[in-house]
């Protein structure tokens, strides 16, 4: 999978070559970066393999196979289609498109869709039916992924494959077949020959309202449900894929018919704008209304009004198979002959009321809504490096399309504004650069736009000290040590004098270790200065006390909060003290106390 991040780029600038978004706001609308950026020049030329359609008799007997749930077999068949050498792991195909030689057998849509779900349906995962249809699930997966990069997105037709609502009823209990209707549709919407199968109609695409209402579930789950976001995640990571490597497909594509010449003015993104994630996006009516939806969906934390918007795909998909259902297959004897299934087909037996639940999981919030320094679930973590992963592919298509479906700036100020008002465990794990998917660019410019939002009045404006740097949307040491470093939060609120904190260390180490220019002799004191701030503006806030006017103090609930800032003020001094000790041992610490304010020469 090529990456969406130009090696070759600074990490702190800000790209003359990005264009910037018309009619912006104040300093949000200013962005010229974005998270992701066109590919490497390697990846201008063609990459991908043609498809070809599978022989009519061939066809046909794979979509038997996947409609009986013999999928080994029809696994088997495409499996030997594919060029040799090809694996889940392997580089991309580097056939050009022009030799005929090149071309490779690709199944229908409908055959696509219904892989996808099995990658992820609790029949095939959590609670198997069949002891070999988790390896069923694997080798789906396997096979799409290989798909992907033998024949590309285009090519394989995954967009028709994606494609949401095409069928009338949520969660399949069995029953009779299609109707004509239904049949029509089906027709109509994967252009071959109609599919039936329980898995079909109970598949992704039907039980889901849209893509980022699915992507909302399976955000959920990783902080309620870790043993269903086991089986998400490669969902989620396989779908990341196709869409990435569809915004760089057609991007390459629209560039090349651009250079061509032979499309109007204005045009020059026809097939960006017809991308799969600008599908997904174009489900939702209103871009406000579109944009509101897609951020619920990216930071779904499992919490109540989380779950109560984004719910699960499948009937009570997180419960496992009971122990009851086990031991009766184990006690009963299977005879294929005489049509003896040992209750290895039985729904009842798999969706028992005693089926296993998985551990509690864990709230982000108490119960009065405070947020709470605990440790949060290992899957919630990995989650958060894939909804990184999912704002950078919105802000690709953001930036590069003239009219997109959601604004660059918007979408920037709405990912802002959720983010200041995490929790702060789960504040601190989306600014840790460490673990982050985005670009160093870009987390520098979110990380002082979050900081904008938490400074008083009185802090000196960025545009102050170097106003072309800030309206690049860059930022400088002059700039974090005059308008950040020596401030409180403007509440006194622990957490977000805490959050200030957490803030200042990412991108003071950010800025330094770039290198690109240097902070002043008079960072630790200034750095002083700041932690002390902070401090102070805390300690107005005074505890409430219980039963009365008269009774003891109550329990403090910023304790953790006041703790964290602490930790944090401790090791923004420690970085301050490691920062100045590297310009003396280097011999470029200028000696001056005074803070050189730069000009816009070597611009982040």
């Amino acid at each position: 999978m090529p990456p969406l991040v130009l090696a070759s780029s600074s990490p702190l600038s800000s790209p003359d070559s990005f264009q910037t978004a018309t009619d912006s706001p104040n300093r949000l609308g200013d962005i010229t970066n974005t998270d992701i950026s066109s590919p490497d020049v390697a990846e201008t030329e063609a990459q991908y393999r043609l498809a070809r359609q599978l022989p009519p008799e061939l066809k046909q007997h794979c979509q038997i196979y996947l409609e009986e749930n013999i999928h080994s077999i029809a696994l088997g068949l495409l499996n030997d289609l594919l060029p040799s050498g090809r694996d889940g792991h392997s580089k991309r195909a580097t056939i050009p498109e022009s030799s005929s030689k090149g071309a490779s057998y690709c199944p229908p849509p409908n055959h696509i869709a219904l892989l996808t779900t099995l990658i992820v349906h609790p029949d095939f995962t959590n609670r198997p039916k069949e002891e070999t249809w988790p390896e069923t699930a694997n080798n789906s997966l396997a096979y799409l992924r290989c798909l992907l990069q033998t024949v590309g997105p285009i090519n394989a037709r995954f967009k028709e494959a994606f494609r949401f609502g095409t069928g009338p009823s949520r969660y399949y209990r069995g029953g009779s077949s299609t109707s004509d209707s239904d049949n029509e549709l089906l027709e109509d919407t994967w252009g071959d020959a109609p599919m039936e199968g329980k898995y079909f109609k109970d598949s992704v695409w039907r039980n889901g309202q849209d893509f980022f209402g699915v992507v909302g579930w399976a955000f959920n789950c990783s902080q309620l449900y870790p043993n269903r976001w086991h089986y998400w995640q490669p969902w989620l990571e396989f779908m990341f894929d196709v869409v990435e490597a569809d915004l760089h497909e057609r991007l390459r594509l629209d560039n090349e018919a651009d250079s061509a010449g032979g499309r109007e003015r204005g045009d020059k993104f026809r097939l960006l704008r017809d991308s799969i994630l600008a599908g997904f996006i174009g489900q939702q009516k209103g871009r406000s209304g579109g944009l509101k939806w897609i951020m619920k969906a990216l930071f779904a934390d499992g919490s109540k009004g989380s779950s109560s918007v984004f719910q699960e795909m499948w009937h009570n998909e997180h419960k496992g198979i009971s122990k009851k259902a086990i031991n009766k297959r184990k006690r009963t004897q299977v005879n294929l002959e005489k049509g003896e299934y040992g209750a290895w087909l039985d729904d009842e037996s798999i969706y028992s009321s005693q089926a296993s639940e998985p551990p509690t999981p864990q709230k982000l919030l108490s119960s009065s809504g405070k947020s709470k320094l605990q440790t949060l679930e290992p899957a919630f973590v990995e989650s958060i490096r894939l909804r990184q992963r999912l704002f950078a592919m919105l802000s690709f298509l953001s930036h590069f399309l003239p009219d997109p479906p959601v604004s660059l700036p918007d979408l920037y100020e709405s990912y802002v504004e959720h983010l200041k008002v995490l929790p702060l465990t789960v504040f601190n794990a989306f600014i840790t650069q460490t673990t982050s998917s985005l670009r160093l660019d870009s987390q520098i410019s979110i990380l002082q736009d979050i900081l904008i939002l938490f400074m008083p009045s009185s802090a000196v404006s960025p545009a102050r000290v170097d106003a072309d740097r800030f309206d690049a949307n860059g930022t400088s040491p002059a700039i974090i040590e005059r308008c950040f470093l020596p401030y409180a939060s403007n509440t006194i609120e622990p957490e977000d004098n805490a959050k200030v904190s957490m803030l200042l260390e990412e991108l003071v180490q950010m800025v330094w270790v770039d290198g690109t220019e240097q902070f002043g002799p008079a960072l630790v004191d200034v750095a002083k200065k700041g932690i002390a701030a902070r401090e102070a503006k805390v300690r107005r806030k005074t505890p409430g006390r219980g039963r009365g006017r008269g009774g003891p103090p109550a329990e403090d609930g910023d304790a953790e909060a006041k703790a964290a800032l602490q930790a944090s003020g401790q090791r923004l001094l420690t970085l301050a003290h490691m920062v100045v000790a590297s310009l003396e041992s280097s011999g470029e610490s200028s000696g001056e106390d005074e803070i050189e304010v730069k000009g816009s020469d070597g611009e982040f």
